[in-house]
């Protein structure tokens, strides 16, 4: 008996494809995640880190008083919207041994999930010292 040309696929073939081209999209489908989850660290941190930025230019506008015994408003408090999700925490010590001289340290704080998170920036300033004058 001749034999007939073989017509269309096998069921085997055809599920043997169907798993390949699964794979391949779930392949891609956890490639676009991992993607979206760095798009949206790299989000944060480009965000947090203008925040303690922006605090930390505010350190700029303070007096040795203000350094000295740093007001509530520039100590601590929260965002605004939208960016409400985010609080700060400033500290300020004086250098030991150096007139004038503050160690600054601005602190960003979130909330990712369950666990909190902070991001901390960390610089000097420098204000002249109140010399008072003796009596003449």
């Amino acid at each position: 008996m001749p034999r007939r040309a073989r017509q269309g696929i096998s069921l085997f073939e055809s599920v043997a494809g169907l798993t390949i081209v699964g794979m391949v999209a779930a392949s891609a489908l956890a490639a676009t995640a991992r993607e979206m989850r760095t798009a949206a660290r790299a989000r944060r941190a480009i965000e947090v880190e203008a925040l303690a930025t922006s605090r930390l230019d505010w350190m700029a506008l303070t007096t040795d008083v203000q350094l000295q015994s740093l007001p509530d408003s520039i100590a601590r408090g929260t965002f605004p919207e939208p960016l409400n999700e985010y609080k700060w925490r400033t500290e300020v010590e004086p250098v030991a041994q150096e007139s004038g001289l503050y160690d600054v340290q601005v602190s960003v704080l979130w909330k990712d999930g369950d666990k909190d998170v902070s991001y901390v920036i960390r610089s000097r300033v420098y204000r002249r010292p109140v010399l008072t004058s003796r009596g003449r």
